[in-house]
């Protein structure tokens, strides 16, 4: 702004109030925002609070023009001194504050370090030219009339933020591969600012404008870095989950290819109870800061408390590897911070797009099922996604889609094992057995189903529609002596209590008697809260409803939770059944359980029973019931019904084994 003579001219200062008012309520804003502070954040601030006060001097020193015959001469002199000092000043600080934030992250740069020095090398030249000017007069002087002059170099400080926005825009030119996209506009609007604010005063050169060009660099500063603020986690200062989903889609729409990385730490509840929630942070920080030096076209992001994720985009496939085998030979090694050092376990998935998904939402559920085999994977080896991975990727969401459907559809339908009593010497129950078909007719294997549906959360809901038409078939069958019927119970201890209610309520709708049901669980469900389960088991037993412990001998079953809980009947596991013949101790371990459930007067039932070998040993040890393919394999419900009402005798086991096989 070129300052003239008060008898010239009358200067209109209502755009410096306004600046002045919008940096205050700026600097009021970061006077209560209590989060730390980065250092792109610093010199904003410093920046800040120095425009505040260059703006309020800048406004006094045009007001002494009109006045300077009534004031002290030093007093003038020192306002106008200090107006230009402050004008270098800001001129640089927001310099540095857009080159922090066009190198964040990569404060070491050598390119950042010039640009500083750049900066400060102009900032001393003006402070010379500001310095020297109480002598020589070559930017302003008073006569002895104390009216105002303009000297040869009056526009220097306009000079000096020409010369700061053309550096700056020269190293955001060169660094714009590196520049986040959301600064991208920031850097560009910079200049546009101040050379339509130039233009505006070269029309109306009695408007003040000097404020107001650094009020809004700052204001476009400000907005970016709430921006991008918005984008970042606070405590490692990585681009978060939000800005992952964004750039993710961003490169998706323009079908670039790009590979992600998924790195999560494993126990690290763990970590933060031995050595402490603070070093918990500052080892958290250091995977964070690796990261962000691993490799400059990797993208770094923490997408939940203890997930990272790397998105490498523009690499060659030699690159890449490298970068992954050295990204998992860190993980090998121990991590240092000032208040300890531990070594941290992670998982590791990727994906490449196009190869592996389609688009976002396929991106997002692949990296969701790789991380989901990561985290299964005991070895700790870094699931590759690859073709083989995605067809099972679209098996598992064709059979989702098939349950799902099933569901609406009622498609879902039951098959039923029956279950041989010894003592009776017929069939008394049967286990019920959800089953489900394609749409072309071909079975779905429950192995295949049951496991996935647990995956995805509707293991519950499956269990509740298979006791709802349980109760139907025995309302339906009410003339047949059915005997009882098991149903398996999948769910955590939470859903089963809420299903036990549910199966009350069944009960009472379709008036069937409780003794007909009996719910199987395995042990699993029952270990978070064995008091719990002991009460809620009880609460079975007064209505009638009988439990079986299931899978017995599977690696988790042990005698001392059979003799706690009151179970009526324990299942054997098929796996114990087939190594009694070749395995003696097998034999002798089972010889052992079956006489201690006889003595808690526990039924003993036989699962996987298959030859006649394996029936004649089962029958030796004073097994109660068996289960197996030898007696019979599993049928339609009506079918089921059908061999009840026979009262079939061993002798048809042959017959009825041999029917309506898998």
């Amino acid at each position: 702004m070129k300052l003239e003579s008060p008898q010239a001219v009358k200067y209109n200062l209502v755009p410096e109030y306004i600046s002045c008012v919008l940096l205050a309520l700026i600097g009021v804003y970061m006077l209560f925002d209590k989060k730390k502070a980065s250092l792109k954040e610093i010199t904003f601030q410093i920046s800040l609070y120095f425009a505040i006060l260059a703006s309020i001097i800048h406004i006094f020193s045009i007001n002494t023009i009109e006045n300077a015959a009534e004031l002290p001469f030093f007093i003038v002199i020192f306002l106008h001194t200090f107006y230009y000092f402050g004008v270098a000043i800001i001129t640089t600080m927001i310099s540095l504050t857009t080159y922090v934030t066009m190198f964040e992250g990569r404060y070491d740069d050598r390119k950042l370090k010039h640009a500083v020095g750049i900066s400060f090398s102009y900032f001393l030249i003006e402070i010379v030219l500001i310095t020297a000017n109480l002598s020589t007069g070559w930017l302003f002087y008073y006569d002895a009339g104390m009216v105002y002059h303009r000297g040869p170099l009056n526009a220097i400080g306009i000079v000096f933020l020409a010369i700061a926005i053309l550096n700056v825009l020269a190293f955001g030119l060169i660094e714009r591969k590196h520049v986040k996209k959301s600064f991208q506009l920031t850097l560009y609007t910079l200049p546009a600012i101040g050379i339509a604010f130039g233009a505006v005063q070269i029309l109306m050169p009695t408007t003040v404008l000097t404020g107001t060009i650094i009020a809004y660099s700052l204001l476009a500063l400000f907005i970016t870095g709430q921006q991008q603020r918005a984008r970042i986690d606070a405590l490692t200062e990585l681009s978060n989950r939000e800005a992952f989903f964004n750039d993710i889609s961003a490169l998706c729409k323009k079908r670039e290819p790009f590979r992600i990385i998924i790195i999560g730490l494993k126990d690290f509840k763990q970590v933060n109870g031995q050595l402490g929630q603070r070093t918990g942070d500052l080892l958290l920080r250091e995977v964070a800061a690796f990261l962000s030096h691993l490799e400059l076209r990797a993208t770094p992001y923490r997408t939940s408390g203890v997930q990272f994720t790397l998105v490498a985009s523009k690499m060659d496939k030699a690159g890449y590897e490298s970068m992954f085998c050295g990204m998992i030979d860190r993980f090998s090694k121990r991590w240092e911070t000032e208040l300890g050092a531990t070594e941290l376990h992670a998982i590791f998935a990727d994906i490449q797009f196009p190869d592996h998904a389609s688009g976002v939402d396929d991106v997002i559920a692949s990296l969701e099922y790789a991380t989901r085999l990561a985290k299964l994977d005991t070895t700790g080896k870094p699931v590759r996604f690859s073709m083989r991975l995605k067809n099972e990727y679209r098996r598992r969401n064709y059979v989702i889609a098939q349950m799902e459907k099933a569901l609406q559809e009622d498609l879902f339908f039951l098959n039923i094992q029956p279950v041989y009593d010894i003592v009776q010497q017929r069939f008394t129950g049967g286990e019920v057995l959800l089953r489900l078909n394609e749409d072309n007719g071909m079975p779905i294997s429950p192995g295949e189903f049951i496991p996935i549906a647990i995956d995805n959360g509707i293991a519950t809901k499956l269990g509740l529609m298979v006791m709802e038409k349980v109760c139907q078939f025995l309302r339906e069958n009410r003339e047949i002596d059915i005997g009882w019927l098991s149903i398996n119970i999948s769910s955590q201890q939470d859903e089963f209590d809420e299903t036990v209610h549910h199966l009350e309520m069944l009960l009472d709708q379709y008036g069937v008697n409780p003794a007909r049901i009996k719910l199987e669980i395995t042990e699993m469900v029952l270990l978070e809260d064995l008091e719990r389960a002991h009460k809620t088991m009880d609460e079975l037993n007064k209505r009638g409803i009988g439990v079986y412990l299931d899978d017995f001998g599977t690696g988790y079953s042990n005698l001392v939770n059979v003799m706690t809980l009151p179970f009526e009947c324990v299942k054997i596991d098929k796996g114990f059944i087939r190594n009694i013949i070749s395995t003696p101790k097998s034999y002798g371990l089972l010889q052992t359980v079956v006489s201690g459930l006889k003595s808690m007067n526990i039924i003993a039932l036989a699962e996987g029973v298959e030859t006649e070998e394996q029936d004649s040993i089962v029958r030796e040890l004073g097994i109660d019931r068996i289960q197996g393919y030898y007696y019979a394999r599993p049928m339609l419900a009506d079918e089921f019904a059908w061999l009840i009402q026979q009262q079939c005798p061993l002798a048809l086991k042959s017959t009825v084994a041999n029917k309506n096989p898998d």
